[in-house]
């Protein structure tokens, strides 16, 4: 019942306990995850503005989609560098990157946050749902912004409020009757929704030095799979539905898997399921 937008946002602190089944998710659920994701990756590098010959960080790379997409946009002179605390991930990405055959792109394995990059290295910071994790966001983005170079642009995507998003508050509702719903924290809280409060994102860009902060609730709709019966898997398969889940009665579990399938056959038609997602698109300058 969880965002799966951690495919690319392996930006957690190490300890976290969710990291080592999310790594497994990400790379078992890699094409099914980049359907997810990738309107709001294009979305993201439309913002970002990149151009021919510039240097593009990209954080929470995850499987290295967008580090790719980004490298294309600046070559040939240009390159990209996509950081991510996931070994495994990195390795995937490297792996992607070598069977696509783009050259100009540099995986990183490192903690974005404290990671002690080249001062003024770069031209764009870009982020896919690669920063809601961060244990101190505003010194996570103070770090990213001196990677700036003068004029540099921030351009990220991050989840909106779960209710926005039509897969997830179907789950929610799925869920709730039957064994509840998943413990987000308190607002804020480092996890897929840290930043669903807009106001909360702008106001920590610029206490991490970031100015001209522009922000802009986009809609999308993402294919989550081939029928219902696909998608409640991928969904009960999350590790935070197997938390939610995990010391509840059998014929509970069962319940709230049924009604999440009912829930989820409405969206389904020729081209699979079908559902409107919302996330946060920022920008800014250092």
């Amino acid at each position: 019942m969880a965002q799966p937008h951690g495919a690319t946002t392996s930006t957690q602190d190490q300890d976290a306990p969710s990291l080592e089944g999310m790594e497994e998710l990400y790379v078992r659920e890699a094409d099914r995850l980049e359907a997810i994701n990738g309107p709001f990756g294009e979305v993201m590098l439309e913002a970002a503005e990149l151009q021919p010959g510039q240097r593009v960080l990209d954080v929470g790379c995850g499987q290295g989609t967008t580090t790719r997409e980004a490298a294309r946009a600046v070559a040939p002179e240009g390159a990209a560098v996509g950081v991510d605390i996931s070994a495994p991930l990195v390795a995937f990405a490297r792996q992607r990157t070598a069977a696509a055959g783009v050259g100009n792109v540099e995986f990183v394995h490192a903690d974005a946050q404290t990671h002690p990059f080249q001062e003024q290295g770069f031209d764009a910071v870009i982020s896919r749902f690669g920063t809601m994790f961060f244990q101190d966001p505003e010194a996570a983005f103070a770090n990213l912004g001196r990677t700036l170079r003068p004029g540099g642009r921030l351009a990220i995507v991050c989840p909106h409020d779960p209710s926005k998003t039509e897969w997830v508050a179907v789950a929610f509702a799925a869920a709730a009757p039957h064994v509840g719903i998943p413990d987000l924290g308190p607002p804020g809280a480092p996890g897929p929704f840290a930043f669903a409060d807009g106001d909360r994102l702008k106001r920590v860009l610029q206490v991490g030095g970031f100015r001209d902060v522009t922000l802009q609730a986009v809609t999308r709709p993402v294919r989550m799979g081939d029928d219902a019966e696909d998608v409640a898997g991928f969904i009960t398969s999350l590790p935070e539905a197997k938390q939610l889940f995990a010391g509840k009665p059998g014929d509970k579990v069962a319940a709230a898997t049924n009604s999440l399938r009912q829930g989820l056959e409405p969206y389904a038609g020729a081209t699979g399921v079908v559902m409107n997602e919302t996330a946060w698109l920022a920008t800014a300058h250092r």
